[in-house]
């Protein structure tokens, strides 16, 4: 079964929301009851100093005032060399430019740590992945197993599930502490996990076009006025977490705008209203099936065919006159 864009991208936020879950109070027990904090997500750990190449971009971040986890997040079990490399580049990163990251994203405005850091970790999360499934596939395939085994020099395997546990599946922590011994025992995580991840890391039109929609379209229903939101308030919205390119964002509001889900008021300015509410419940529906790049595509030829079919129809009538 092919897995289209949208679809792959919902499923990503859901992935992360469910794992942002973890240090939440809706997990038992939650990570945050032994004070791990998420001070930043989507970062670069870049460390060009000499005689090192580092450029480690994980998901999200744990943090507890001492060990920092590099978590990179996916809602398969495929092992392949890409997450391999991936989390190579995490286990080179030092504590030195762990600090200097967690400087840069403000940790100690953040949270109630400074910043210093004792241990760095990497964790690799499969949703679609367990116990039995790692057994199985290693009996049976020599690939999986040289997979698993490089996987494993670099990050310690988890898996998590909805209503199940956050835990470890292979691997071991290179330090122990409050943090590793927390993942060793495990997560218990909610089955209805808040949506506290609006974005993927790539914050494709897709699921740009969901978020936007979710977040303001949908609050029209409340306002006998509509709802107003320019570029740049959406933009500060999600910042810092999520670097929202403009040109997306006009990508998608040329996509809302076509489909009748809001109204352009002003330069980069907009409006939903009451009745603009079919269109803004259909946005998830229409996302999943197509991306709006092909929207356009398909709207484009569609305009093509007709022009074309009008040109035809006009020849047809002008010979029937000669004749």
């Amino acid at each position: 079964m092919t897995v289209t864009a949208g679809e792959r991208q919902r499923r990503e936020v859901n992935t992360y929301n469910l794992f942002y879950s973890a240090v939440t109070a809706r997990a038992d027990p939650p990570l945050s009851s032994r004070g791990v904090r998420i001070p930043v997500m989507f970062p670069v750990f870049d460390d060009s100093s000499e005689g090192r190449d580092v450029e480690a971009e994980p998901d999200i971040v744990l943090y507890d005032g001492s060990t920092c986890v590099l978590c990179e997040i996916k809602s398969g079990h495929n092992i392949n060399d890409r997450d391999i490399k991936q989390m190579a580049e995490c286990d080179k990163v030092t504590i030195e430019t762990a600090e200097e990251e967690l400087k840069n994203a403000q940790v100690r405005e953040k949270t109630e740590y400074g910043g210093s850091v004792t241990a760095v970790e990497s964790v690799i999360v499969y949703q679609d992945m367990d116990e039995e499934y790692v057994e199985e596939t290693a009996s049976e395939s020599a690939d999986f197993r040289d997979s698993l085994d490089r996987l494993t020099e670099h990050a310690v395997l988890m898996t998590q599930d909805y209503g199940r546990d956050l835990r470890v599946l292979a691997g071991e922590f290179n330090d122990d502490g409050s943090m590793q011994s927390a993942l060793r025992a495990g997560v218990t995580l909610p089955e209805n996990p808040p949506d506290e991840i609006m974005l993927t890391e790539g914050m494709e039109p897709e699921i740009l076009a969901v978020a936007v929609t979710d977040i303001w379209g949908e609050q029209a229903l409340d306002y006998d006025d509509g709802v107003r939101i320019s570029r740049e308030e959406i933009r500060d919205f999600f910042a810092p977490r999520h670097n929202v390119n403009p040109g997306d964002l006009d990508l998608v509001f040329d996509f809302l705008t076509d489909i009748d889900a809001c109204e352009e008021i002003g330069t980069h300015r907009y409006e939903f209203r009451r009745e603009h509410m079919g269109s803004i419940l259909g946005v998830e529906e229409m996302v999943v099936e197509q991306r709006v790049e092909d929207y356009f595509r398909e709207d484009d030829q569609e305009t093509f065919d007709t022009f074309t079919d009008d040109d035809e129809d006009g020849d047809e009538d002008e010979s029937d006159e000669e004749y």
